[in-house]
């Protein structure tokens, strides 16, 4: 980019100031510049408008404002692509305000869930807030956990965008609150042996999962294909699986080739689902309280995690009563050895109590105290 800019620069400094060949190789140093931008970028077949052309036009003004005020100056010293795209960010970073990134925001929410119209809106309005850089600044956190929380609160934005309500404050403003819980929480984390274990195995999972999906290519597909059209795969309904599988892998490998964010944010939400709690508090009777039981507000957290932070807490004094004659028993120790993996029987083995026994016990307060976890969630979330 930066050779065609510089020549077009030393074209129009052969032109004297308002002379209308000057203009015009001005517009058309803006034009190029503007290229490579990064938002209000239009969709194959349509032209920009609304907000997309209303933003585009203004930073096309500033730019060919600034490039007027500059160009004879010889404080212009970019020489580089990586600067001239610096220096036209820098622009629409003030261009991108509070107000527009608002009106962004509510032209993705007209649309249709699922649909192109939408996907678009939605990836010029992830794209404008990361430009903006009115995001919550980083502060004490490190680019790594900071970079991790952007990139969770940009999926939620994502999945979540009706939820925000513009009569209740700025849409900025939302985010912000979102990404500040998660900033709160990558901090609790850090503290959280147990979480540390599971983000181990996530991360670990999630590379797994990109080197399988990296080497998924369309030829792989067409052969399964093409072996089970001609009935070389005697079990369909096997046959029919796997085409499925593949075609999703080969559609996450274009997806991850096109836009690393979204695709590693999507391959880490599936690294995440490997690792469920079983939803069966009791694995001994099919009637037993599940955890579905205690209620599941909206928020970054799992239902996993709100509930061990409970019982790792326990904010109310309430999870000390223990087995008659057990005192070690008590239903904390119970819950969070459940919750960290460990079977009945080895529950069972490590306190030397019958099966029947701690699960009656575990099962019976927990009933009782579903409500009382349910408030305390939600009152965390408030």
């Amino acid at each position: 980019m930066s050779r065609p800019i510089q020549q077009m620069m030393i074209k129009s400094k052969q032109y004297k100031i308002e002379n209308q060949q000057r203009e015009q190789v001005l517009a058309e140093l803006v034009e190029h510049i503007l290229r490579t931008r990064k938002v209000c970028r239009p969709r194959p077949g349509h032209p920009l408008s609304g907000i997309y052309l209303e933003i585009y036009q203004t930073v096309q003004q500033q730019l060919n404002h600034k490039l007027e005020e500059a160009i004879d100056s010889r404080y212009l010293q970019i020489t580089s692509d990586q600067e001239w795209a610096s220096w036209r960010d820098s622009v629409f970073k003030k261009v991108l305000d509070e107000g527009r990134l608002q009106q962004l925001a509510l032209e993705a929410q007209r649309h249709e869930l699922n649909t192109p119209e939408r996907f678009y809106a939605l990836t010029e309005l992830l794209n404008a807030i990361k430009l903006s850089g009115k995001l919550y600044h980083r502060g004490k956190f490190s680019p790594e956990v900071y970079d991790d929380a952007v990139n969770l609160t940009l999926y939620y934005v994502y999945q979540n965008l009706n939820h925000y309500n513009r009569e209740k404050g700025k849409f900025i403003a939302w985010v912000n609150y979102r990404l500040n819980k998660m900033l709160q929480k990558a901090q609790q984390d850090l503290t959280d042996p147990f979480i540390q274990a599971q983000s181990g195995k996530i991360v670990r999972i999630k590379y797994q999962l990109i080197a399988l999906i990296k080497n998924t290519k369309l030829d792989h597909v067409i052969v399964w294909i093409t072996l089970t059209i001609k009935g070389l795969i005697t079990n369909k309904t096997d046959a029919g699986n796997v085409t499925k599988i593949l075609i999703v892998l080969f559609l996450l490998c274009q997806l991850i080739a096109k836009d690393r964010t979204t695709g590693d944010s999507l391959v880490f939400e599936m690294a995440k689902a490997t690792l469920p709690l079983p939803a069966n508090l009791s694995e001994l009777t099919g009637e037993s309280l599940t955890i579905e039981t205690v209620a599941q507000p909206e928020t970054e957290l799992t239902l996993y995690d709100q509930v061990r932070h409970y019982f790792k807490e326990d904010p109310e004094n309430l999870l000390q009563k223990h087995i008659k004659n057990h005192p070690e028993a008590t239903l904390q120790v119970i819950g969070l050895a459940y919750l960290d993996g460990k079977k009945w029987q080895e529950i069972s083995d490590s306190l030397g109590i019958k099966i029947s026994s701690l699960n009656n016990f575990f099962q019976r307060n927990l009933r009782k105290l579903a409500p009382e976890i349910k408030r305390y969630i939600e009152e965390e979330l408030d």
